[in-house]
């Protein structure tokens, strides 16, 4: 066990001059770009904002849809709130409010609206010039609360996973901070 545990401390502490928050930030995750390749697309984009050294918030945008004509698609947004654990880039995110339109569906004539959680694990990357790398684990329901709303998910898309990694590249841009010149 010390054999592992203590070259991960150690890779954790060399980078965490790599990390560093801006204020606001506007990802896309590109790990979304698979899904191209099967028969559900999913694209999700995020907005986030740094509230403090330990806390953030985000705002993930999510679509999933079958890539067939006519068929189910399920829009998706919510307010996240993120832990940096002593300002450390390591996070954790929790659903504060999740709400997605779930529609065209097969066994339903009207859309159906759901409320949801997930919560999810990562690490946040500054690359100069204003740039962000997120790679994180999303655990959807991760309470088991909502599992037939998740099974309905599996029933109908062809590819939904409750557990998925994300990569989210994007930019940030500062957010209350005086000009030159200015006190």
């Amino acid at each position: 066990m010390k054999r592992i545990v203590v070259p991960i401390l150690m890779v954790l502490c060399i980078m965490a001059p790599l990390s560093g928050r801006e204020g606001l930030s506007v990802s896309l995750d590109l790990v979304s770009a698979e899904s191209f390749f099967y028969d559900t697309a999913h694209l999700r984009i995020d907005v986030g904002l740094d509230l403090t050294e330990e806390f953030g918030l985000r705002m993930p945008f999510t679509v999933i849809a079958e890539r067939v004509r006519g068929g189910p698609y399920y829009l998706e947004g919510g307010i996240f709130l993120d832990y940096h654990p002593l300002g450390w880039p390591l996070f954790i995110s929790l659903s504060l409010a999740q709400v997605g339109v779930l529609g065209n569906h097969p066994w339903e004539d009207d859309p159906s609206v759901l409320f949801l959680n997930e919560m999810a694990i990562g690490w946040r990357f500054a690359i100069p010039p204003g740039f962000v790398l997120i790679p994180m684990v999303v655990i959807r329901d991760p309470n088991r609360v909502f599992g037939g709303e998740y099974a309905e998910f599996e029933d109908i898309f062809a590819h939904f996973a409750m557990v998925r990694c994300s990569l989210l590249f994007g930019w940030t841009f500062p957010v209350g901070q005086p000009k030159a010149g200015q006190q």
